[in-house]
């Protein structure tokens, strides 16, 4: 795919253009929708592009080095500041649905964990004593 100048656009014409696409996007319904739509619009390279864009921003939140993040992910420092940037700046959508995607998965990973403890106690009938001394029951 070739870049696009954004300069060579009409200034009007590129708030349209930009508008439909965010509006179809806001218009998808479920997590399949948006993975097909995706799966359509971007190239594998692309997509690993833009997700990469969010493990620096995961890594960045949890405090991590610039230095540390771009060895980690073999990216570029210029990279690991732009995202810095979009996470740090005056749009702070970009980091709440990055931390709010975090929460999510700990709280997920957290119930899992909690569900494989409550299967394996109750393999055996005296589990029950262990079961009542960690508040599960």
């Amino acid at each position: 795919m070739s870049r696009v100048q954004t300069q060579e656009i009409d200034r009007q014409k590129r708030y349209e253009i930009i508008g439909d696409f965010y509006e179809i996007i806001a218009n998808l319904d479920s997590k399949k929708e948006v993975v097909g739509f995706f799966m359509g619009l971007l190239t594998p390279g692309e997509a690993v592009m833009f997700a990469r864009r969010i493990q620096i921003a995961k890594l960045l939140l949890k405090g991590e080095t610039y230095e540390d993040v771009r060895k980690k992910l073999s990216v570029g420092l210029t990279t690991v500041s732009n995202v810095a940037q979009w996470l740090y700046g005056e749009n702070k959508e970009f980091r709440d649905q990055i931390n709010a995607h975090t929460r999510k998965k700990k709280i997920k990973k957290e119930k899992d964990e909690n569900f494989m403890l409550e299967k394996w106690l109750d393999k055996y009938p005296e589990h029950k004593i262990m079961k009542k001394l960690l508040g599960i029951d």
